[in-house]
């Protein structure tokens, strides 16, 4: 790809600081000059108080670049549509983070023709697919922006459980749920885990605004819980935002295609094995995505059984689900308090 305008350089600059060196030339797909010009002359200061969060800009706006209103708006609905411009109480506005520019712009089948094959390779980097997963190094403390949330059929039985760790009742507390197309999962287009890219569930007003943009498919409570099951034949775990409320996303994600996985937070469970039912048939070592599982030799059995290392068990229930055998077995071992209150991702 050629050089780029400059202009694609500020509003990139605006977005990561000016850290990225692909950004420019991913907004450059996605605006045209015209488009690149609207959006850098954003906010509308003569836009009406009254006009409230919407994509509204007053014929002022317009006048002022130049276009008449008719183009202006059909401008900034396909930059909304392609994820660049939301809605927000002083008008249409850009992406604010990268991250939310990323699940925004790769979540929209309509307008894969137009970007190119190219804007998906600049989104997944040089480096194609992540071909190693998560290191114990990654399992540091710190804020994590996303958690992860048990397989409901891990954790089905156990007293404990709070509804905001098991799918079944955060699905059924939605009034609005759609399916989309996994961004991640779409940007890494060489990938191992094979998994649908029709695999995140958006909920609330995030599955509203994928609804309105035309980037998701209305589901009900019954299909929802029907396609999440599914995952379950899949090498993926769910991961959400790290906070109580879960309202915005439930993905099924893979190393291969998700960065985010490496730094998500542990649920409150972790797996245990009971070494006598184990069969050492290495199903559980392969499910795993950390890295916590291995083979070793317990005290009064002759052959070497499956242990997890509770040090890098995120409490996914991956290998508690897929155990032939039913070997395994989730246990609370966190205090309600591990999940916070609130968090942000955008």
């Amino acid at each position: 790809m050629s050089e780029v305008d400059a202009i694609y350089k500020e509003l990139a600059a605006k977005i990561a600081g000016g850290r990225s060196e692909t950004l420019p030339k991913i907004l450059a797909k996605m605006a045209n000059l015209e488009q690149a010009r609207l959006v850098a002359a954003l906010p509308d200061t003569d836009r009406s108080p009254i006009a409230g969060r919407s994509l509204e800009v007053s014929d002022k706006f317009a006048q002022k670049l130049g276009l008449d209103k008719v183009t202006v708006d059909k401008h900034i609905r396909e930059l909304y549509e392609k994820g660049l411009l939301f809605p927000t109480r002083t008008g249409p506005q850009m992406a604010r983070t990268y991250m939310q520019l990323h699940d925004a712009a790769l979540g929209n089948p309509k307008y894969d023709e137009a970007l190119g094959t190219e804007f998906f390779d600049l989104w997944g980097g040089p480096e194609g697919k992540i071909t190693r997963k998560p290191s114990p190094e990654s399992l540091r403390p710190r804020f994590s922006a996303f958690r992860i949330v048990p397989r409901w059929k891990s954790i089905q039985g156990l007293s404990g459980v709070l509804p905001h760790e098991d799918i079944r009742q955060i699905l059924k507390s939605q009034q609005q749920i759609a399916l989309l197309h996994c961004g991640c999962k779409r940007s890494f287009r060489k990938r191992d885990c094979d998994v649908p890219e029709e695999s995140c569930i958006s909920v609330g007003r995030t599955a509203e605004y994928n609804l309105d943009r035309g980037a998701g498919r209305k589901i009900t409570y019954e299909e929802a819980m029907k396609i999440n099951d599914q995952f379950d034949d899949y090498p993926v775990l769910n991961m959400v935002v790290n906070q109580k409320e879960v309202n915005q996303l439930i993905c099924n994600c893979h190393y291969c295609c998700c960065g985010a996985l490496s730094g998500a937070a542990k649920s409150r469970f972790e797996a245990e094995v009971d070494p006598e039912k184990c069969m050492a048939c290495g199903v559980c070592v392969d499910s795993c995505q950390f890295g916590a599982i291995s083979m070793k030799h317990y005290p009064g059995i002759d052959t070497e059984r499956a242990y997890v290392d509770p040090e890098l068990c995120r409490g996914c229930g991956c290998c508690v689900i897929s155990c032939p055998n039913e070997a395994r077995r989730m246990k609370i071992v966190r205090p309600p308090e591990h999940i916070p209150e609130s968090g942000a991702i955008y």
